[in-house]
């Protein structure tokens, strides 16, 4: 018996290590291969590196985040803030130096809005702030005991007392689930540490925003980029990679952490600069073949579509808060009536597209089945994401009634819904907890 045994073991091995080998030469080979992306980005062989001082700063940040005793030193990230203050060409050829096992880029982009309209949107209770990059966030939301969670005025008001000696801080702990990345089109869902730093730097109101990956994400998923103009994505739920031969690999994203840094220029034109420092680990085998063109090409899908939002005239935050409680507190019978519709008219738009030509891809969405990969907080999020396409004019896939009032010149107060939009999410975070590996 052990003479009949032993060859087939040893057929084994040899299995194992040839599928070992094709690995080991397939990510590699995907990290060499730099792709323009969906943004066609072009970045120097050769860049230069971001100076000292302006890393000590940003390792700086990294402390205090990760070490809620020590305190913020404002001087201590002074260069940082004069880098990106006063900095007028384009920094995408400074690399800062590697975090958290990954390559970093600095990206920067002038939006014509103040500094108020980007807290009241993107750091407001009421609104899901993956709304506010919906080219990159499928979904987010802040675990319970989240600092921010606690506040009892918001951080817009904050503003008009800011000083320079006395920053606001503010910190929490949040969750984020991808859309499809333009380089395998897989999506991730991951925890992250967040610090909201307010302060006033020579005479101009900033915002700096630190998140810190907490932990390893959990396994990628397939997903397809159909419209990115037009947030259109396809999320499978199933593992792997939307990639030939390699599409069984299990990846996740290993370690992530951002510095995002909004400067308010002028209030009255408006204008505001944001500022990005971004490094990303992600891969198979704990390998990373994350390039820098992969991240950049992320960032400028962000800031894109990050624009569109915050740049809209008639979308104010009183009314997109106001808009979404239809969606958040709708009841789950409606919510999920909805969703059949949504899963029709996706697969009538988007069944003969190429990318979802594929077997397993056609089976999912055949005959509204679409509907049924999406549990309760995907749904949540598709129908929100309706919503605010609908507020910006944006064509839609299902139709979302005429309940959303109209926008006006100066917004009334907004009374507090019988459900809060806040409590809603907070419903969502405990499901999210749920999740096993979450």
């Amino acid at each position: 018996m052990e003479n009949k045994k032993q060859p087939r073991s040893r057929g084994n091995w040899v299995l194992v290590l040839a599928l070992f080998a094709l690995c080991l030469f397939a990510m590699p080979a995907m990290a060499e291969d730099e792709p323009k992306g969906l943004m066609d980005v072009k970045l120097s062989a050769k860049p230069a590196p971001l100076a000292g001082d302006v890393e000590k700063g940003i390792s700086h940040l990294f402390g205090v985040l990760e070490d809620k005793a020590k305190p913020l030193s404002v001087a201590e990230i002074q260069p940082m803030l004069d880098f990106v203050v006063n900095v007028d060409a384009d920094p995408k050829d400074i690399e800062p130096a590697k975090r958290f096992g990954g390559r970093g880029i600095c990206l920067r982009r002038d939006v014509s809005t103040d500094l108020s309209r980007i807290l009241k949107l993107f750091y407001n209770p009421d609104i899901p702030n993956y709304l506010l990059c919906p080219a990159v966030l499928r979904m987010s939301g802040w675990h319970k005991g989240s600092e921010f969670l606690a506040r009892t005025r918001g951080l817009w008001e904050e503003l008009p007392g800011l000083t320079a000696d006395k920053p606001v801080v503010v910190r929490g702990r949040e969750f984020e689930e991808t859309t499809p990345d333009s380089f395998a089109e897989a999506y991730y869902g991951y925890d992250l540490n967040r610090l909201i730093i307010l302060v006033k730097y020579q005479g101009k109101n900033v915002l700096i925003s630190v998140s810190q990956q907490d932990g390893k994400s959990e396994v990628g998923r397939k997903g397809a980029i159909l419209d990115d103009t037009r947030w259109d994505y396809f999320y499978s739920g199933q593992e792997g990679l939307n990639r030939g031969m390699i599409g069984w690999m299990d990846t996740y994203t290993y370690a992530s952490g951002s510095v995002q840094v909004f400067v308010e220029q002028d209030a009255a034109a408006p204008r505001s600069t944001v500022f990005l420092f971004k490094w990303l680990k992600a891969g198979w085998a704990g390998m990373n073949v994350v390039q820098r063109s992969h991240i950049y090409d992320g960032t400028l899908r962000y800031v894109r579509s990050f624009a569109k939002v915050v740049e809209s005239p008639d979308l104010t935050p009183e009314y997109l808060a106001e808009g979404l409680k239809s969606v958040l507190t709708m009841p789950d019978a409606r919510m999920n009536t909805l969703i059949q519709e949504y899963a029709r008219n996706f697969e009538a738009r988007f069944k003969d597209d190429p990318k979802l030509q594929d077997s397993d891809y056609a089976k999912v969405i055949r005959d509204g089945g679409y509907a049924e990969v999406l549990d309760e907080k995907d749904r949540r999020s598709v129908l929100a994401l309706e919503k605010l396409k609908s507020m910006l004019g944006m064509e839609t896939l299902v139709t979302l009634g005429d309940d959303t009032p109209q926008p006006v010149a100066q917004a009334p107060q907004v009374e507090a819904a019988p459900e809060s939009v806040a409590a809603v999410q907070a419903v969502e975070v405990a499901q999210h907890e749920a999740v096993p590996g979450s």
